[in-house]
């Protein structure tokens, strides 16, 4: 029961009712008081001004007996308690000098003499009297159950000290005190009813705000309240619609930039990862899960740094200074992957989690891979035929050139080195020129098939010397293409040449020519020795041979397919090889199909 008040009392209505029951009760307990104070002073003074009345009208002598005063008392008493019930008042006659009663009217002293004169002599106005002064101090004094007010004045040698008994005055004060009960219990009653409809009038508005405050942060933003006053209510109601319509508007800026972030951050081609202050993962965008191989990314910041080995704690990045960075390489699964870890701040600065972006260098590692490659290959291939010259050079200058068969036999491997080093040094430069696209093109239209079967026949010789057969065959229409002739022939004379070197004695070559949707295609199929599948992925990049040996023993340069691939792509077309090892090897060239327009100064590539 307890209970259910106190949670009653939680309540600003009920509050506001109890307050001013309270301040009821509090006024009506004041005014009671102070009514009945008052009541008693009036009565104190009257019962005070009817006996100093009733001495004027006595006429004693101001040194008399003490007989006289009784005398006298007796036959004036009516006078002196004018208006008064006389069985009320009493009076008694006391000697100043030795504190003897000479006459008492009250009934006390006859029942118990002791204590009706120790309470005279402890009152403080019979006191005041005895010092000269007149006791009129209207305190109500209690004594066997009874309240009396009393009053002393000194005659002559004697002092008069009359009492004033409740029992008349109090039948009145009672009655005055029923009616404030009553008055008081009518009070409470329409403090009640009056401060439940007043509260209402302050609560009902501010709870109607409540709910309404409870639905905008459940996301309802349509909420407006309406404004019934112009009092603090109805300036709060206002306040609040402004609130509800400011903090729509912020949070529909805030859902928008929120948007912007998640989109940029779904379709950013670097990953992002958040995590918050105790470790636990925020977001992870797709980028972030595809490079980790990860559907789903449920790891804190400790499960991740250990699974990689990235050798980075919460805790080293908690004490990390603002701004600062940390930074790990990831090599997994053929990829390389950077990962910046940073401190994610407050408005403070202060930290509230990490932010991993995680950027794939893969490719950036196989160039860089390739690059060092590429330098160490081109030193290489020069290397070995400076190397020849440089020997043969110093036998010939130590004496060889007496001998002129020996003198010639040098200057001809001098020569073909040499040759060998000419022809690394233009597929360079060419390879060079394509891949910075200053390559001059010289555009025209021109029958495929008719290049093919040109190019066939510059290498039949070739192939009859290793007893192979060579083949070509026409599918379908004989396309047109827009195109270099001399680039595209340089193409298929390279397809056909390697072909040719990497079939052994006897074998065959099958060239298919003709037309695929809006494509004419070139495939050359041998029954060489073929390329092993790790390998595949590899022949087009530069000095990348399958048999460095073998292919140095046949004069390759290691460029030819990778010039190739760059002269085809240059031509929106795709070269593309496939290779059973031990069974052969199918290279397929497509060239874009001539549509019929007129060729345009657009059509040939400058520099």
């Amino acid at each position: 029961m307890l209970i259910r008040k106190l949670k009653l009392l939680r309540s600003l209505q009920w509050r506001l009712v109890v307050i001013f029951v309270l301040v009821s009760v509090a006024l009506m307990i004041t005014v009671s008081i102070s009514l009945n104070y008052s009541m008693e002073s009036v009565y104190y003074k009257d019962f005070k001004n009817r006996i100093d009345k009733g001495f004027e009208s006595w006429g004693i002598g101001e040194n008399p007996s003490g007989n006289e005063i009784i005398t006298d008392l007796k036959d004036n008493y009516n006078a002196i308690s004018l208006f008064m019930v006389r069985d009320y008042v009493t009076y008694t006659v006391i000697d100043k000098n030795n504190n003897n009663i000479l006459y008492s009217s009250d009934n006390l002293f006859e029942e118990d003499s002791d204590k009706f004169i120790e309470e005279i002599l402890n009152s403080k106005n019979f006191l005041s009297a005895l010092a000269g002064k007149d006791g009129n101090q209207g305190r109500a004094i209690h004594s066997n159950e009874r309240v009396f007010f009393d009053y002393a004045r000194t005659k002559g040698e004697y002092i008069l000290y009359f009492r004033f008994y409740k029992d008349e005055w109090g039948v009145v004060i009672n009655s005055f005190n029923n009616i404030i009960r009553n008055a008081f219990i009518i009070a409470v009653i329409l403090s009640l009813v009056f401060g439940y409809l007043l509260s209402k009038t302050i609560t009902v508005p501010i709870v109607n705000l409540m709910h309404k405050a409870k639905n905008i942060a459940e996301g309802d933003f349509s909420q407006v309240a309406e404004v019934k006053s112009e009092d603090e209510i109805g300036k709060l109601t206002r306040a609040f619609n402004y609130m509800a319509k400011e903090l729509k508007k912020t949070l529909n800026e805030i859902s928008k930039e929120k948007n912007k972030i998640e989109t940029i951050l779904n379709y950013m081609t670097d990953g992002v990862i958040a995590f918050n202050i105790d470790g636990e993962v925020v977001h992870a965008n797709p980028a972030s899960k595809l490079m980790l191989g990860v559907d789903e990314f449920n790891m804190n910041f400790n499960e991740f740094s250990n699974k990689y080995n990235l050798g980075v704690t919460i805790e080293e990045m908690l004490y990390l200074e603002i701004f600062n960075t940390k930074e790990a390489i990831l090599n997994f699964n053929d990829k390389y992957i950077q990962i910046y870890f940073a401190l994610s701040t407050n408005g403070q600065k202060k930290a509230e989690g990490i932010i991993a972006v995680l950027h794939d260098i893969t490719e950036q590692q196989k160039l860089d891979n390739m690059r060092r490659e590429f330098v160490a290959n081109v030193s290489h291939e020069l290397r070995t035929p400076l190397t020849s010259i440089k020997s043969y050079s110093e036998t010939l200058l130590d004496g060889a050139l007496e001998d002129s068969e020996t003198a010639y036999r040098f200057l001809n491997v001098i020569n073909s080195e040499a040759d060998r080093m000419t022809r690394l040094v233009k597929d360079l430069l060419q390879l060079s020129k394509l891949e910075n696209e200053q390559m001059q093109w010289n555009m025209q239209v021109f029958d495929f098939y008719s290049l093919v079967r040109t190019s066939i026949i510059k290498v039949e010789l070739s192939a009859k010397e290793k007893g192979q057969i060579l083949e070509c065959f026409s599918i379908g229409e004989k396309p047109q293409v827009l195109a270099d002739k001399d680039r595209i022939e340089q193409v298929l004379l390279n397809v056909l040449t390697n072909a040719i070197k990497y079939t052994p004695e006897g074998g065959k070559i099958t060239v298919y020519v003709g037309r695929m949707y809006s494509d004419a295609y070139v495939k050359v199929a041998d029954s060489g020795i073929g390329i092993p599948e790790e390998d595949i992925k590899r022949v087009f990049e530069r000095f990348y041979r399958v048999d460095k040996a073998r292919s140095r023993e046949m004069g390759g340069t290691g460029l030819g397919l990778s010039i190739a691939k760059e002269i085809i792509e240059a031509h929106n077309g795709s070269i593309s090889i496939s290779s059973q090892l031990g069974k052969g090897t199918e290279v397929t060239v497509r060239l874009p199909v001539y549509n019929g327009e007129q060729a345009s100064e657009e059509d040939v590539i400058e520099s």
